[in-house]
């Protein structure tokens, strides 16, 4: 895969979990969208404008990273 053709993957990966029906998934959609497409600020600057604690930042990123990397290996 090119590098290209795995961002194109990364960023409709991100936004459809995003828009994922479950708040949680959601979130983690969110938070990986903010601060890794967007680049919208810090850890610290994404949790405040998402309106969550410095440690829900933390468990909902690790939830969408293993969301993301689960999809790309299956």
């Amino acid at each position: 895969m090119t590098a290209p053709a795995l961002r194109a993957w990364l960023v409709g990966a991100v936004d459809t979990l995003a828009a994922n029906p479950v708040a949680v998934d959601a979130e983690a959609g969110r938070i990986l969208r903010a601060y890794y497409v967007d680049r919208s600020g810090t850890r610290w600057q994404v949790a405040r404008s998402l309106h969550i604690s410095r440690a829900t930042y933390f468990r909902h990123l690790r939830r969408g990273m293993v969301t993301l990397a689960a999809r790309h290996a299956g």
